[in-house]
């Protein structure tokens, strides 16, 4: 079982992977917006928030990890059951792989479209900045 000091700091992490998810697929949607007719230096701004939202869910994923080692949990998985039985709290975006930013511990698969320009512009983010 795990405290309640460790239960409230899993669900902090998991939350701030939560909104780093929503920052990523509001900077998609802004990239894909610029579109591909657009000047250079504008795509290249665009990729930019792409960028950062992957860095920032991959910076709290470590930390969401380093919580779970820290914790009482003998595992990920089981941390990610007790935040859902005990606080009805979904550690699914905190346990996805990261295109380009794998985290260590991370078993579900990474589930946003990846077809298409949006794709492409997931990938240039990630390989250029």
């Amino acid at each position: 079982m795990l405290s309640d000091e460790s239960l409230q700091e899993l669900e902090r992490h998991v939350n701030a992977c939560d909104e780093a998810r929503e920052k990523l697929q509001s900077a998609l949607d802004d990239a894909e917006s610029v579109g591909t007719d657009a000047p250079a230096d504008k795509k290249a701004a665009a990729l930019e928030p792409v960028a950062d939202a992957i860095k920032q869910w991959r910076d709290h994923q470590k930390a969401f990890m380093d919580a779970v080692e820290e914790s009482e949990a003998p595992d990920v998985p089981m941390a990610a059951l007790f935040l859902k039985n005990k606080a009805d709290v979904d550690a699914t975006n905190a346990r996805r792989g990261l295109p380009g930013a794998h985290v260590e511990g991370t078993d579900q698969p990474f589930d946003l479209d990846l077809t298409g320009t949006r794709g492409t512009i997931l990938t240039n983010a990630i390989m250029e900045l």
